[in-house]
């Protein structure tokens, strides 16, 4: 009777955390929607700050991009987008603007952990045995 009892407690656990694990790993439709134009809408801003000499555009489309990536890649064809070439081309067109430089200064660190290849865990030792994870992206 025990061994029943148990095994009930146990199913039931498992049971009630599978729904629990499944939330977390598919993202809602309506926050994939949101991040599709919220994409959408930032290449316009950068496509339009080149074609009108704006930096604050394209600085305002890199902005939106790295809040909706949020940790992921942006891709365009299979090729990481360069948020930090575009800051770069941003600042070209205004270079003596202290307010252009430091803003792409401050989204320049959030851009290029956007655009990383692959980051992977790594278990590494040194030569006294001491064993440790690193988080490696190139």
């Amino acid at each position: 009777m025990k061994r029943l009892l148990a095994v009930i407690t146990v199913a039931t656990t498992l049971l009630g955390a599978i729904p629990v694990f499944a939330e977390g790993a598919v993202p809602s439709p309506v926050a994939t929607a949101e991040a599709k134009s919220t994409l959408s809408i930032a290449n316009a801003m950068i496509n339009y700050g080149r074609s009108k000499a704006d930096p604050l555009a394209i600085i305002a489309g890199v902005q939106m991009m790295i809040s909706a990536a949020e940790g992921t890649t942006i891709e365009t064809a299979g090729t990481p987008v360069d948020l930090g070439a575009i800051l770069d081309e941003a600042v070209a067109m205004a270079p003596d603007d202290a307010l252009i430089t430091a803003r792409a200064d401050t989204l320049r660190d959030a851009a290029e952990t956007k655009t990383r290849g692959v980051c992977y865990w790594e278990y590494w030792c040194d030569y006294y045995g001491y064993c440790e994870y690193w988080y490696v992206c190139y």
